[in-house]
Order: C-alpha cells, then structure tokens, then sequence
C-alpha cells in the first residue's frame, strides 16, 4: 500500500479555490476527502481569512465556517517565525509548517518566492496543476 502523502496547501490556493474554483477547489476537496494527510496552521488560516474578507468581502461568520470544516480534516501545526528561508515573512512560515510538518508537498500558486525553489529540505514545491498530476498518477483520483 502506498505511503499517504503529508501535504501543506499555501492560503493562496485556499483563496483562489473559494473565490474561483477549478483546480484549486479539486485539490482542497480532495483533502476535505482525505485523500491525503492535510497539514495547516494558524498564519496560513489566518492569511485565508484576511484576504477572504478584506479583498473578496466575505463576511466573518462565512470564513469562519470554512475553515472550520478545513481545521477538521487537518492536523494543526504552529511555526514560531524564526526560520528564515525567503525575504517574504508570511512565506516563510508556510515553508516552517511545511517542514514542521514534514510535508511531502507544498501546494502553492507563488510563482514569485515559493515555486521557484522547487524542493526545500525534501518538501516537494508545485503549484496545483502539477499536484493534480500527482495524484492522478499515484491513483489517488
């Protein structure tokens, strides 16, 4: 039997699967699903939650409602903000979580300082359409 994949999705394919579906919604689905171990924090939630409300005018209560449903599926990680891979701080603690969490994969949509790095201390970095590839593949579809 295969290994069940540890994954960390960053707050961008969160928004993007909320505010506009398509291939980020497949993916926060299947992790809704358990289709793999889903790994989150409290920075990237709150991420969701900022920009969820201030730039998609979501009310309080409705995010509130959605990552309550996002927090039952996962296992809740608390990076201290003290590494420092990248320049960007928010970025940094979802490479925390991820390594904290000893993610197989980082989900993200940041083409400018996550997706560049690829791999970082084994934790495999790609954006969406490449993690639906995988699971395809590994017959987790």
């Amino acid at each position: 039997m295969n290994k069940i994949l540890t994954v960390c999705i960053d707050a961008n394919v969160y928004i993007s699967a909320i505010a506009f579906g398509g291939k980020p919604s497949k993916i926060v689905e299947f992790a809704l699903a358990r289709k793999f171990h889903l790994v989150v924090s409290v920075a990237i939630l709150n991420e969701v939650k900022r920009n969820l409300i201030k730039k998609l005018d979501f009310t309080e209560e409705e995010v509130d409602s959605l990552l309550k449903i996002i927090l039952e599926v996962s296992s809740v990680y608390h990076p201290t903000g003290t590494f420092k891979f990248i320049e960007h701080k928010a970025d940094n603690l979802v490479l925390e979580t991820a390594l904290m969490a000893n993610a197989d994969i980082l989900v993200t949509g940041d083409k400018k300082d996550l997706l560049p790095l690829k791999i970082l201390n084994g934790v495999v970095i790609e954006p969406p359409s490449a993690f639906l590839d995988r699971l395809e593949k590994l017959g987790l579809l």
